[in-house]
Formats: structure tokens, sequence, C-alpha cells
């Protein structure tokens, strides 16, 4: 969405419904998802405007910093990037360029289509050179360097400062770049289609600095960036000339600032919106089960398994929870069946960083010791035997806007204190949580993370790999052994052998609790039936580019 770094979903049934929502869990859970509204025989129909409450200003509007699931949902719809993910599935196609593959794999070359920016300059393929440079650039803190460096030919060495050009990276003319890989890789197209490397006008990012770019975007996407009022609103029109003809379908996109999930469900209701999505994280808490069992809201909403883990982190490396001791016995302090019935049902207890959801590497037994269950009395002696025989006090670092966070937070302190650690919360504005959560000192704190395309990867060596830390790998994991394994299973092909080393990797992590692993989240959306189009993507934010709106 970080990459995704993200704010938990909007499930959490209030104390006041908790009742209901533990009676409704098992009728929640045996119903099968959807993970598109009912399909309409209607034809597209240009023209309209749709409205829809933002839960927060978007952290990034410049590709090159975009790395959380808020700023995605404003990115993608104003840059474009080589390749994208065909509807609803993992499959990759063109966007920006078709491609064919040559030497064993290592060789890319990308045929640029006619593109223009808003400004009307050509998309060529310097307007990709262009981005790649300032992903690797140091000054930019990009968190998309890891994903080519040292991939790409040459990008360590323009990222170290030691040539003025990625080698890797060559216009063959105008229209035409060739990009070389060091090693054939199993997830390069993948990481292509991530907004990262988006096309950029190089002419605008060169005579303008990053804060700027990263507040006036200008790119090619289907919609534009015709209005920004802080703390309020911001509004996308159209882009006449749009590349891809035939879309988008809307004429003007609202996204009014509003973090009440009251007057979120209120605008809903009453046919302000069109759209509860990633606008807001999914359907806001409180509302969910009284909207899903009330019959005139109940087919709008539209579910779907992520490819997203919930968990609470565990420093390594500052605190008590440096301590290994330490970190086995808050595993054992976590009840998720607590926390799953605080879902409503709407959450598969995660027992490992890999999701049940992901199409490989996700095991349904791990070792024993990589495994925990909910039980006090052995957290309690754990404590003790790490010397903490009193417990301890600590801080539980959270996000304030989506009251879910808070609550889930709010559960996994009342645990802690069971065992005698008593955790104070600290929330601050998701924008502020996340860049201290990348300066790697919160001792314990609540995230999630949803995959950037569909590989255990993206999970494993994003998150512990330590050349990641802080950063990604806030939690400063450092693991030699972990290390080799996941620089290994960079390079070697998709299949059984690969999955295999992912395997082994998280196993070791596991053993080692960096992580609370809490929940794989079960995402609803609410869709006005008056909005067409609407689906959800595993790898991407909502199509708006591909929505309509027909008379209501």
């Amino acid at each position: 969405m970080k990459s995704k770094k993200m704010r938990i979903f909007g499930v959490v049934a209030s104390v006041a419904m908790l009742g209901t929502a533990l009676a409704g869990c098992s009728s929640q859970a045996a119903q099968p998802l959807k993970t598109s509204p009912a399909p309409s025989a209607a034809k597209p129909v240009y023209g309209g405007s749709l409205t829809m409450d933002l839960s927060s200003q978007f952290p990034h509007l410049d590709p090159v910093k975009a790395y959380d699931t808020t700023s995605y949902e404003g990115v993608l719809q104003f840059y474009n990037q080589l390749v994208t993910y065909k509807g609803a599935s993992n499959e990759i196609v063109p966007s920006l360029a078709t491609y064919s593959v040559s030497d064993g794999g290592k060789v890319y070359t990308f045929h640029i289509k006619n593109a223009k920016f808003w400004n009307g300059h050509p998309v060529t393929a310097q307007s990709f050179i262009t981005e790649f440079e300032r992903v690797l650039d140091p000054a930019n803190q990009s968190g998309g360097a890891y994903f080519i460096d040292p991939l790409i030919v040459g990008s360590d060495a323009y990222a170290k400062g030691h040539a003025k050009t990625i080698s890797g990276m060559k216009a063959i003319n105008k229209n035409t770049l060739q990009i070389t890989l060091e090693n054939p890789s199993a997830t390069f197209l993948y990481v292509m289609a991530m907004p990262f490397f988006s096309a950029v006008d190089p002419s605008y990012v060169n005579s303008h600095p990053e804060k700027y770019v990263d507040l006036h975007p200008m790119g090619t996407g289907p919609f534009m960036l015709q209005t920004y009022v802080p703390g309020q609103k911001y509004v996308f029109v159209k882009n006449p000339n749009y590349f891809q003809k035939g879309i988008p379908y809307l004429n003007q996109i609202t996204f009014n600032i509003n973090n009440s999930p009251q007057a979120v469900m209120l605008n809903f209701e009453q046919g302000n919106t069109g759209l509860i999505s990633w606008n807001q994280g999914g359907i806001p808490s409180q509302d969910y089960l009284p909207m899903s069992t009330n019959p005139k809201y109940s087919k709008d909403i539209v579910k779907s398994v992520q490819v997203a883990v919930d968990y609470i982190g565990l420093n390594t490396k500052y605190g008590p929870t440096k301590n290994l001791l330490v970190r086995k016995a808050l595993e054992f302090a976590v009840d998720k069946s607590q926390i799953i019935r605080l879902l409503s049902g709407l959450g598969v207890p995660a027992s490992q960083p890999i999701p049940s959801s992901m199409p490989s590497a996700y095991e349904k037994t791990l070792p024993a010791n990589a495994t925990y269950t909910y039980n006090p009395a052995k957290a309690r002696a754990l404590l003790k035997q790490a010397g903490y025989s009193h417990g301890f006090s600590t801080t539980i670092y959270t996000d304030n806007s989506s009251p879910d966070d808070v609550r889930i937070a709010e559960a996994v302190q009342s645990m802690f204190q069971k065992i005698g650690v008593n955790a104070s919360i600290n929330q601050t504005t998701w924008g502020t949580f996340l860049t201290n959560n990348e300066a790697g000192k919160q001792s314990i704190f609540k995230l999630a993370w949803i995959e950037d395309f569909p590989d255990p990867s993206d999970f494993l060596n994003t998150l512990f790999n330590s050349n990641q830390a802080p950063v990604n790998n806030s939690t400063n994991f450092s693991n030699k052994q972990v290390d080799a394994l996941l620089n290994r299973g960079a390079l070697m092909p998709a299949g059984t052998a690969r999955n295999n080393v992912y395997k082994q990797a998280q196993n070791i992590i596991m053993s080692q609790a960096p992580w609370i692993p809490l929940y794989y989240p079960i995402y609803p959306a609410a869709v006005q039936p008056w909005v067409k189009g609407f689906y959800i993507n595993p790898n991407l934010t909502d199509p708006l580019q591909y929505m309509w709106v027909v008379s209501h």
C-alpha cells in the first residue's frame, strides 16, 4: 500500500456490539467471499463524478516516495509503469510498454507506447531512466531502491556515487528501453509494476525540488490533480489525453479528508459518497456488522482475503525486547482467538509472516521452536528466566487515523498486563507514526503489511533482511543465516526449491520472534449500487479508471 506498511482494515467491532459480533462470527466466516459486485450487463457510461471520504492526506504523491497504502490510492491514478496487473489477477500485462526477454532472462527490452505527460511532453525511455536514478539516489531515501539494487547492472555503483549513469539501463532509441540484470529474477516484472518505477517527466522533476513534486504531481495517469486544499480535499479530473483509449469513464473524483468513521458511514448511507474502500482502509469498524446484516446495504459489501498480515513488531535492538526470551514471552501472551473475535470473524489467525493467501511458501505447520500458542503461564516463566520476574514497563506505538488500530493495541496491552508487562499506548498520525517507525527505535509497535507483489520474497526479503533495517525491517532483525537464505532465494527461479528456501528462512525468523503475527485480514469494501466497474485486485488499489456511475 510502507510497502506497503498499512493501517489495519476497518473491521473491529465496538465494545457495545461485541456480543452480537461473537454470535455472528460463524455465519460471517461461512459466507463465500466476493471480490466484485454482481456483474451488470450495462455498458460503461462516460461522464459524471464520484465522491469519497479519505481517512487522511496522501503522505506522498511522488512515486519515488510513495510506499504506503494511502499514498498508492493517489499515485496509481496519476502515474503509469512499464507493466501492470490484469484485472483482479496476478497476471502481468503491458502498461506503458510492451516487452521481450532475452539472454536467459537477464535482458528486458521495453518498447514505449505513444503517451504524454499532462503537460504535453512525450514519454520516452529517458522518462524511466530518470525515475530509476531518483529511486537509487540516497538523498531521496526511496523505499524502492532495494528492489533494483543490486539487481540491475550498475545500480550499486550509481547508488554509491561511483558512476554517473546506471550502466544496465540504456535508451536504445527514444522509445526503446533496455534493462540488463545481474541475474535472472523471478520477480522483476512484478517489481516493474510498483509505483516507484513510474514514468516521470525528466525536465519537470529536474527543475523542482522533491518536496514540490511530492505535492504537485506531473504524470501520465488517467486522472490529474486539479485541486488540493490541505486538510480538506483533493479533486482529480479526467486526463483527456490518456494513452489508453476509452478510459477513464469518470470526469471527476473528489476525496474529502475525513477521519470520522461515523461521518464516513453517514455520508455513504445518505448517498453522498460512492465507495468505502482503500480510501478508508475498508468499512469503518463499528459499522461492519450492522451494515452486513441490514438488507438495504448487505448486497453492497464486497470482501476478499488479503495477501497481508497484521502484526506486533518487537524490536530486536532496543528495549527489553532485544532479549529473545522476552520476545518469546510476549508471543505466548497474545490470545489470537480473542483478536479474531474482535474482528467479527473477518480475519484468519496468523502463525507466520507469509499469509495463508500467498500463492507459495505458506506453511500449514511450523517447527515446534517456531510455534507459539496462547500460554500466559509459559510467558511469565520466560520473563522470569529473562530476569524480569516482576515484569517491566514499555510502550506500544500505533497510529490514530483508524480506531481499529487503537483497539487492537488496547487488546494486546491488556494481554501483556496479565503477564506483568505494563504497556502504555503512544498514538500519533499515520504519517508521523510511519516516519518514527522507519527510524527503527520503537520498542513495540502495531503494523500491517500488504504485498507489493505475489511472491514470498516481498514479505521475507523486504521485512527481515538485515540490509533493510531500519526503514523496512523496523524491528532491526539480523541473522546471517537468514540473510544468506534470502539472498539465495532472490537469485533462484520460481519453483519448489525456491519456496523451500523461503520456508527455511521463515522458520528461523519465527524461532527468533521479531514479530507476533496476529491475523491475515479479510478486507471489506462497500460499493453503492450505482457505482459500476469496481473489483478488488490483490496487488493494486481501487480501479478508479475503470469505474463509472449510472443514474440514481
